[in-house]
């Protein structure tokens, strides 16, 4: 059963990282009664490496190529929330896939709350760089034109997890229908 565009069968989130993708995902997965997957955990659980080892040992094309297959493997299923990872859609093909797939939904932060919240992690392979903050700019700079034609667009800025799944079930569930006049 493939999901049309538009038809929230699958919520895919896309976003950079630290935008809270899994945490919000989490959270979702058990508002609406979904299933919820993370792609870099079944890539760690399919190859038996961290996602910083695999970048160490493969490098990150290798990386991008393991992420397609888990995300059109995952997203044969319906009843899906995927967190997918942060330059997982700067591949068209994967783009395309998600937006046919299901719901997309880019988590959006500002580089100052991002830069707070991944400045002092050291999973991030993507940061790794002499100036991981020029780093992480940079990336967001190229990647969220990307991020941003998603079907919806939801800013997590000053919000906690709660708040923002709040935003995105307002977002995929019908408006109207169920409302009683008196």
């Amino acid at each position: 059963m493939e999901a049309r565009s538009g038809e929230c069968n699958n919520i895919i989130l896309i976003g950079f990282m630290g935008t809270g993708k899994t945490t919000v995902g989490k959270l979702l997965a058990q508002r609406i009664g979904y299933r919820f997957v993370d792609t870099d955990q079944v890539i760690e659980q399919e190859v038996g490496l961290s996602i910083p080892e695999i970048f160490l040992k493969y490098g990150e094309q290798h990386f991008r190529q393991l992420e397609k297959q888990v995300i059109r493997k995952v997203l044969t299923r319906t009843g899906i929330v995927l967190a997918t990872g942060g330059g997982a859609v700067m591949d068209p093909a994967n783009f395309s896939f998600l937006m046919e797939n299901g719901c997309v939904i880019a988590l959006d932060a500002s580089e100052n709350t991002l830069w707070e919240r991944l400045k002092a992690a050291k999973d991030r392979p993507m940061l790794f760089s002499d100036n991981p903050r020029e780093k992480m700019k940079s990336l967001l700079e190229m990647r969220r034109p990307v991020y941003y034609k998603a079907h919806f667009v939801v800013p997590v800025d000053g919000k906690s997890p709660q708040e923002v799944v709040d935003d995105i079930i307002a977002i995929i569930e019908p408006q109207g229908g169920d409302e009683h006049t008196e």
